[in-house]
């Protein structure tokens, strides 16, 4: 069974990774620490996007007021005006 990754699991491996670069240690141990800090950074950075994407869309009307959508997945691949 595959484990889940959520959103507080993966910020307190960061924070984990963040505290062990300040100490002192190898470079193989130090660059290992970075490249798997950049892999936390960029999955929490995806949860953070779809998170606010859930919050609301704006979609600009033809007035050029907005209205708040529910988030769908069909709104992710569409090009804002």
């Amino acid at each position: 069974m595959a484990k889940t990754i959520d959103f507080e699991s993966s910020l307190k491996e960061l924070e984990q990774v963040v505290g062990e670069l300040d100490g002192e240690i190898k470079l193989e141990r130090a660059l290992s620490l970075f490249e798997r800090g950049m892999e936390l950074s960029t999955q929490l950075e995806s949860f953070l996007k779809v998170a606010e994407q859930k919050v609301e869309i704006l979609r600009k009307q033809a007035d050029g007021s907005h209205v708040a959508e529910a988030f769908d997945d069909k709104n992710l691949d569409s090009s804002a005006d």
